[in-house]
């Protein structure tokens, strides 16, 4: 052996990104991403990217693997909340024949990543004012929706994974209260994920179409029910649909006021890094206005947010930064 890797992923409800990069220099050998639905397995991914010819040609051993996962886990095995994957460290290591594999939660892991993000990497949305060693937060709504913190130690951040994203959907208007009713007729409980995630966006249209008993094009329809919230939030963004734009406002309403929920709750004066698979499909949407404004309507204590940084991270993705940044301490 010339040399040793480690491997990073985030493995996601949708997608999957695999990295290795030699754990001397962190110099990137090789990574590529998968569409989870084209697999069986994340073995399946992860033995045919140990079989890429960049990552045989280094000749080089993975001494350490950390995946960041789309799911709660003990370090050790994790049921995804959104995909029908169960993932096991000790399978892992023993079928790959790996040295260790260590799970951790995708939000947790981007509490980690996005302190290694540059400033040409975020949009700022407010400038805040930093305080060096306060707490991070992270909101990531995609297939799903995520919410992670980081707490400063004495060695560095320390990052957490919570499950926010299934807390009680707080309506923020009459409109948003009518939502609810409708999401509570098919689903009972109502979380924020509902709402804000790329299904909860579908979720939204289908409920502004029923609400004004609205004639909408099949194709649309058909697009939708084929690609969830990525269609309707094209179709906002185009222009070319009333509907889409309002459900996509409606959107930006609840995710503004749940990111001014958790501010109050963390007070991340650290910053507060907005991420994602969505977020960044809907950045112009956010600087628009509606965001900030909802999550600034907090009454007395709305002057208080104007304390906290708030980025959209567009760059490289923070859960495989932390994820890296993880597998990179226990190869040490």
């Amino acid at each position: 052996m010339t040399g040793r890797l480690i491997l990073a992923a985030d493995v996601g409800a949708t997608n999957t990104r695999v990295m290795v990069e030699t754990a001397a220099t962190h110099a990137v050998v090789h990574e590529a991403a998968y569409r989870n639905a084209q697999h069986s397995s994340l073995h399946e991914i992860l033995a045919g990217f140990l079989a890429a010819p960049a990552v045989v040609a280094a000749g080089c051993q993975v001494v350490s693997a950390s995946l960041a996962v789309a799911g709660p886990t003990d370090g050790l095995h994790c049921r995804m909340t959104n995909l029908s994957w169960e993932i096991d460290a000790r399978d892992l290591v023993q079928r790959l024949s790996l040295p260790t594999v260590r799970l951790l939660n995708d939000v947790q892991a981007a509490a980690y990543g996005v302190g290694q993000l540059t400033s040409s990497e975020m949009v700022r949305l407010q400038a805040g004012s930093v305080v060096a060693g306060a707490p991070r937060l992270v909101i990531a709504p995609g297939s799903g929706l995520g919410v992670g913190f980081a707490f400063s130690q004495p060695s560095g951040y320390l990052a957490y994974p919570s499950e926010a994203g299934h807390a009680d959907f707080a309506p923020g208007d009459e409109l948003q209260v009518e939502l609810l009713d409708h999401l509570r007729g098919r689903f009972g409980h109502v979380s924020w994920e509902r709402v804000l995630s790329g299904p909860g966006l579908a979720s939204i249209f289908e409920f502004l179409i029923v609400r004004k008993h609205a004639t909408v094009s099949s194709d649309i329809l058909q697009d939708v029910e084929r690609r969830g919230g990525a269609a309707v939030t094209e179709a906002a963004l185009a222009g070319s649909h009333v509907i889409a734009r309002n459900a996509l406002t409606i959107f930006l309403n609840a995710y503004g006021a749940l990111a001014g929920n958790l501010a109050l709750t963390m007070m991340p004066r650290g910053g507060i890094y907005l991420a994602g698979g969505i977020t960044p499909q809907i950045i112009d949407a956010m600087r628009d206005g509606a965001f900030m404004q909802a999550y600034a309507a907090k009454g007395r204590f709305g002057d208080a947010l104007s304390q906290f940084p708030v980025h959209v991270v567009l760059g490289r993705n923070p859960s495989l930064l932390g994820a890296a940044m993880i597998a990179r301490h226990f190869a040490d």
